[in-house]
């Protein structure tokens, strides 16, 4: 172990792009790595696991690595993907989505029940499953890689007066993660099916506090290479 000299030329960025489907978070996040590495996609990796879906932004954002990630969504497979991406030279890699690894087939939530079926006491059974989650963030927020995670919201739909007619609105809620995961990235990106804006609604960097909702750009990831780099 040895003290040195803080710098920002040392930060991983870890970040969530969180919303309802549709709000386009693959997208953002897409669009965001390619300005942090200045336009070159060569180093970006896309873990997917809706089986090819990331592809179809290939056109817009230039060519970019994938792996098809497959359930059984065992919290470990995650340690195992940052490894790969390390050992292959990425710089970015966006896990698509995070959401698969908590309630997918082979997820958190599948372990739980697995072991509570087991100890018959539900509390119980997050006792042993609750450290598997937590080693699953630690690998993340740990990993010598920036990382980005996509991360969908419950949906809900609620009817609503509009120009005097009731119209039905789409509603994101909750995220499908464990409770409390927002407060642990460095960036929270809220999107907006609607209108495909972000609010930030945990921002680390002091980039985007107090800032309107927003269209994700490439500008928005060279801040951020650009805040990195401010030493």
């Amino acid at each position: 172990m040895e003290f040195k000299d803080a710098s920002k030329k040392d930060t991983k960025i870890k970040a969530d792009f969180e919303g309802i489907a549709g709000s386009g978070k693959t997208m953002s996040a897409l669009l965001v790595a390619k300005g942090m590495m200045n336009g070159d996609m060569s180093k970006v990796a896309v873990g997917q696991t809706e089986f090819g879906r990331s592809q179809v932004y290939v056109d817009r954002v230039g060519q970019f690595k994938v792996l098809e990630i497959r359930p059984p969504f065992h919290p470990n497979k995650i340690k195992e993907i940052l490894d790969l991406a390390e050992k292959n030279g990425i710089k970015v890699l966006i896990l698509d989505s995070i959401s698969d690894f908590w309630a997918g087939e082979g997820g958190t939530l599948d372990l739980h029940q697995a072991a509570s079926d087991v100890v018959k006491n539900s509390f119980s059974a997050w006792r042993k499953v609750g450290p598997i989650q937590e080693a699953m963030m630690n690998a993340i927020l740990s990993s010598n890689i920036h990382v980005f995670v996509t991360t969908k919201k419950k949906t809900e739909y609620v009817i609503e007066p509009v120009n005097g007619k009731q119209t039905i609105k789409k509603l994101g809620l909750k995220p499908i993660q464990k409770e409390g995961i927002e407060y642990r990235w460095m960036l929270q990106f809220d999107i907006d099916q609607e209108t495909h804006r972000a609010t930030v609604s945990k921002d680390n960097l002091g980039l985007f506090e107090n800032k309107p909702p927003f269209l994700i750009t490439e500008e928005t990831g060279a801040a951020i290479r650009n805040w990195c780099l401010d030493i």
